[in-house]
């Protein structure tokens, strides 16, 4: 796939409405990053935010130009998964979600197999996961099954015991809505939920690199 395409299908498919395009408005001069930013200026929320996105852009684009002959010949899935993060980076004002997404980024660019057949649920994935919630996920994921319980005291080596009403209870809500936890089975004092098989890519993707 040629360089002109590469830009072409990347900001084309944005979901955001193009303005003026110009990276030098981060204080940047023209990079490879560029091709795949339409930049926006009313989606900057203050100055912080603008340096938050310089500093992931930076990262960014040192990746990209040490791994250039992969960026020729991205795949659509990476396409995909790249577009959503990118376009999600916009919108992130938390720190520790920025370098989510960068690590995302820069993941699927090395390892085009992780995005392949699961662009779709990853982008979805990386693009709503909250930063507390992907901590949750790559602390807790050595546990086979999570249960949501008050009574049970005894250790469970496969078993990770939540609370109802806790911090952790609400995590497991909102993993659930991304569909990264699932019931498994229930009775009338516990709930058990199990990992959706997407997490251990989902793990890959979260990885500082």
């Amino acid at each position: 796939m040629t360089e002109k395409s590469v830009v072409e299908k990347v900001t084309s498919s944005l979901p955001v409405n193009v303005g003026t395009n110009s990276i030098a408005a981060f204080g940047a001069t023209v990079t490879p990053l560029a091709a795949f930013i339409p930049f926006l200026v009313q989606s900057l929320a203050s100055g912080r935010q603008t340096e938050r996105l310089e500093k992931m852009f930076a990262e960014l684009n040192s990746i990209i130009e040490a791994h250039s002959e992969q960026i020729r010949s991205l795949s659509d899935d990476q396409y995909k998964v790249i577009n959503e993060a990118i376009a999600a980076a916009f919108y992130t004002v938390n720190e520790q979600k920025l370098e989510l997404l960068r690590n995302a980024i820069a993941v699927i660019i090395r390892e085009p197999n992780i995005a392949l057949s699961a662009a779709d649920a990853l982008s979805r994935a990386i693009r709503d996961i909250s930063a507390d919630e992907a901590k949750f996920v790559v602390d807790n994921f050595r546990y086979s099954k999570i249960l949501i319980d008050a009574e049970i005291d005894e250790n469970r080596a496969d078993s990770l015991i939540v609370r109802p009403g806790t911090t952790e209870e609400a995590l497991v809500s909102g993993l659930i809505s991304l569909g990264l936890v699932y019931t498994k089975s229930s009775s009338w004092d516990a709930q058990m939920y199990e990992w959706s098989p997407l997490v251990a890519k989902l793990i890959v993707l979260l990885r500082r690199v």
